[in-house]
């Protein structure tokens, strides 16, 4: 295998990680999304704050997984 070659096969594997990590981090941000959305509901006294975080996290999930495609 040339050395180009060597190069384009380590690329294609960083990006495979990359999705890989990207895809479990808005999985992440989408299950602590909806903890906060469960939490609004349950604790009226901070319900604005876990809403506005469920809304934050529910962005990133948003965020991460259309980098994730692109």
């Amino acid at each position: 295998m040339s050395p180009s070659d060597e190069k384009l096969q380590a690329l294609l594997n960083d990006l495979r990680e990359l999705e890989t990590y990207l895809h479990g981090r808005g999985d992440k941000t989408k299950a602590l999304s909806l903890q906060f959305a469960e939490n609004a509901q349950k604790n009226p006294a901070n319900r604005e704050y876990d809403l506005n975080q469920s809304r934050m996290l529910d962005y990133q999930h948003y965020t991460w997984h259309e980098i994730r495609t692109q």
